[in-house]
């Protein structure tokens, strides 16, 4: 079994060829050159019922960044078709939600997008 991060950047750049030897864990220097993705690792949360834990939701965000709007635009659809359904571990990746942001001093948009494994 690999380990979710060898697994996540081996299909990312295979299906999103430009961000090869671009993504990274956490956070990103406003320095490093666009395009560029960084990943959360995978967050476990308990599903909680007045019986207990029923179990849990577990979910990653990839984030992408280009100084294009176009450019980043193009680089979120890849990504979400990257993953929507991919197996990662023996589960299965879902996107749930993204959320555009815009970087003024740097002049760098970017879309954080959530994904759920199931």
């Amino acid at each position: 079994m690999t380990d979710f991060k060898t697994a996540l950047i081996a299909l990312l750049e295979q299906e999103v060829p430009e961000l090869k030897d671009k993504i990274q864990a956490g956070a990103v220097d406003a320095e490093t050159p666009v395009p560029y993705a960084a990943y959360s690792t995978p967050e476990e949360i308990p599903i909680r019922t007045i019986h207990g834990i029923a179990g849990y939701t577990t979910s990653f965000d990839v984030s992408v960044y280009h100084t294009k709007v176009s450019e980043v635009e193009k680089l979120k659809h890849k990504v979400i078709k990257a993953l929507e359904g991919a197996e990662l571990n023996s589960r299965r990746s879902y996107y749930k939600s993204g959320e555009y942001v815009f970087y003024a001093d740097y002049n760098i948009h970017g879309y954080t997008l959530t994904f759920r494994i199931i």
